[in-house]
């Protein structure tokens, strides 16, 4: 079995040259994207292989194949940070004014310090996060209205200490710079730099009363429920940007994660809390739009923990081999895989996700 299946693997490499034989490399890109939507990675990183031995010079399928490694990354591929970081180098030095490059360049490099941070890599941290702010004002040179970026800038400078980075005035000065750009991501600014003691449910609900009942600013407010363990009144927001945003579907793995984070603190409340996440796992497989296949998984991926956690081995097999036949590399990490992977190679991207916050 095993030599049949390295006879398979160089199989598949000629019959995806072939196949796509005389497309447009950036077409061939958008190809590979669409395949790791599919589900179907080992694929995608096969045309995109077949892209660069023919022109090693396409910056758009370094940039693809960057964030193909980081998916596989998640999904315990034999990736690693490096060869991520290597690749998108390779996109950014060959169209360096192509902001999603840059951008895409500079939350690899948060995720280079993150790794620091969750290894204890002390000696190694600011030099790290240093690289990474300036990463992200980049960004900033190309598209001075990049809020995503700017917001990153925010959370790093004001939430890390001087020893590793933090610079509080710089914080300050780049989160008034935001909110006279743009009104939730400003928002969000002065969220990420409030006092500990702040309520965070009552200043989201000030805003929904100031700017009208957003979709955004009704999820915001349902996290902000979940920091507060009210995931009751955490639904009724996300239900009703949900109602608004069908695209935001997704919120419903938070509620899901929100549950299994409880049993995780204590398995004892295994009992009621497993169901509820169970019921909002399953409830996000059947929401449109339909999931992609890489949350697809995900999802069905979780179903099979809780199947573990309720020691029903048959099922939880079942369960994960469904979620590897959806796609072999959906993420083992317990967040939710970025959006930021999703979006089309040739748009820039306006997902945002937080290294400090679970939801």
């Amino acid at each position: 079995m095993k030599k049949l299946v390295c006879l398979l693997i160089p199989m598949s490499l000629i019959f995806v040259s072939c196949i796509f034989a005389g497309i447009d490399p950036d077409k061939k890109v958008q190809l590979a994207y669409h395949l790791r939507l599919d589900g179907k990675a080992d694929m995608a990183k096969a045309l995109l292989d077949s892209i660069l031995s023919d022109d090693s010079t396409q910056a758009m399928a370094h940039y693809e194949m960057a964030r193909l490694k980081y998916y596989m990354f998640t999904g315990g591929g034999k990736m690693n940070v490096d060869e991520i970081r290597a690749s998108i180098g390779h996109a950014v030095t060959l169209d360096p004014g192509n902001v999603t490059y840059v951008y895409y360049r500079a939350i690899v490099s948060f995720l280079n310090a993150f790794m620091a941070m969750q290894q204890g890599q002390q000696a190694e941290i600011k030099d790290r996060i240093d690289e990474t702010c300036t990463q992200f004002e980049k960004v900033l040179t190309l598209k001075p209205d990049y809020h995503e970026a700017m917001l990153y800038l925010v959370e790093i400078y004001g939430l890390l200490p001087r020893d590793m980075g933090g610079d509080s005035v710089k914080a300050i000065r780049y989160a008034e710079k935001l909110a006279g750009l743009d009104g939730y991501f400003g928002a969000k600014a002065k969220a990420a730099l409030a006092p500990e003691d702040s309520d965070p449910v009552k200043y989201w609900e000030d805003l929904l009363v100031l700017n009208g009942r957003k979709p955004d600013f009704l999820m915001e407010a349902g996290k902000a429920c979940l920091y507060k363990e009210n995931p009751e009144k955490a639904e009724q927001y996300f239900n009703e940007a949900m109602k608004l945003d069908p695209g935001k579907n997704i919120l419903l793995l938070d509620l899901a994660r929100y549950h299994m984070f409880k049993v995780m603190q204590d398995q004892k409340l295994a009992g009621s809390e497993l169901p509820i996440a169970k019921a909002y796992f399953e409830k996000y497989l059947i929401t449109k739009p339909e999931p992609i296949a890489p949350l697809k998984a995900y999802a069905i991926g979780w179903l099979g923990k809780i199947e573990m956690f309720q020691e029903n081995q048959a099922q939880a097999e079942k369960r994960m081999n469904e979620a590897k036949a959806t796609d072999p590399y959906f993420s083992r990490a317990t967040g939710i895989p970025t959006l930021l992977l999703f979006d089309p190679p040739d748009q820039i991207s306006h997902h945002y996700f937080s290294f400090f916050m679970p939801f």
